[in-house]
């Protein structure tokens, strides 16, 4: 199974528009974080952990030709506003993408994109999706995903567990119960904005708490703002927690 992590970064981006912070206005790639998604390939399976809205430049950036289901963790705007450019998958091939998320999830898509589901007019180029409430385990070819209820401040959201990948990605709260569906995984990806705490994302220090629990051989934090500079940061870290980067990849 391999992993590309398409963006590490936050709701604003990185840059953030009109800030001239070290960060912002570093030239490593590596301080440059699109939002966001990770993409999975498993046999001839393509899997994408939500859908920002920079997702058209990550396709053509990690030439992503193929998704087959795309997995929502949640419908913020910096989580779900690229989905109408999946488009170009299912259009004039009679190929559909399923999508899968909580009660919450389907609900959302169904009322912010009316259109996809009843189209004004034909020949309008419109998004084939089959919507998936998942609430337990589902195997998709050699590939076992485990829904992983998580908390975004007083929301419920899903993080995913791949075989033995796991992603959380904007939670302030995991469960007991949550840490056990994760516990076992190889690699970890988990959201780590900065280093203050923050009432609805964790910091770096409770991601890390969090992450020791989990025990996983490897460890990168994603979701990550501008506060964080990327190689000063790791220098303080232990090789097994790491802050990943856009275009990071890795095969388990």
């Amino acid at each position: 199974m391999r992993v590309v992590l398409l963006g590490t970064g936050t709701s604003f981006g990185i840059p953030t528009i009109g800030c001239h912070c070290p960060v912002c206005s570093s030239p490593d790639p590596k301080n440059k974080r699109l939002r966001s998604s990770a993409y999975i390939e498993s046999g001839n399976l393509h899997f994408l952990i939500d859908c920002t809205p920079d997702f058209r430049t990550q396709a053509l950036r990690y030439g992503i030709e193929q998704v087959d289901a795309v997995f929502f963790t949640h419908t913020h705007f910096d989580h779900i506003a690229g989905i109408d450019d999946l488009r170009v998958f299912t259009i004039g091939n009679n190929k559909s993408i399923d999508v899968y998320g909580n009660k919450d999830v389907i609900a959302d898509i169904e009322r912010r994109y009316d259109y996809f589901f009843n189209p004004p007019q034909l020949g309008s180029g419109i998004l084939n999706l089959n919507l998936h409430l998942i609430d337990k385990p589902i195997n998709l070819g050699e590939v076992c995903v485990t829904p992983i209820p998580v908390k975004h401040g007083i929301l419920d959201i899903l993080g995913y567990r791949f075989n033995d990948f796991g992603y959380i990605t904007d939670a302030s709260y995991i469960s007991e119960e949550s840490l056990n569906l994760l516990r076992g995984v190889k690699i970890l990806v988990i959201n780590a904005l900065r280093e203050r705490p923050h009432a609805t994302h964790f910091s770096l220090a409770q991601a890390r708490e969090v992450a020791e629990k989990i025990a996983p051989q490897q460890t990168y934090f994603t979701h990550i703002c501008h506060r964080l500079e990327h190689h000063e940061t790791n220098r303080q870290l232990p090789p097994e927690f790491q802050l990943a980067y856009d275009g990071l990849e890795f095969t388990i």
